[in-house]
């Protein structure tokens, strides 16, 4: 479990390796997380293994995705 920020401010809160990918996570005390954050998850597609599928963990109900590589994750669902 790895933690990333650039001089550029670009900021991941997890990054995880698992299975030769990184895995990034973002972890809001939100409901209703917006999408934009996963915009920081591109910076580690400059890094030398492949980016897996990303997630934000916060405070939703419920299990739902942004895309098929991006998920928001209930904080309760951990």
């Amino acid at each position: 479990m790895h933690y990333y920020r650039d001089k550029e401010c670009n900021e991941i809160d997890m990054v995880f390796e698992s299975d030769g990918e990184l895995h990034p996570i973002e972890i809001k005390k939100s409901t209703n997380p917006g999408t934009e954050l996963i915009g920081a998850f591109k910076v580690l597609d400059k890094a030398s293994m492949p980016r897996g599928a990303g997630a934000i963990v916060c405070l939703r109900e419920e299990f739902s995705a942004i895309d098929r590589r991006h998920l928001i994750l209930p904080v309760w669902m951990i």
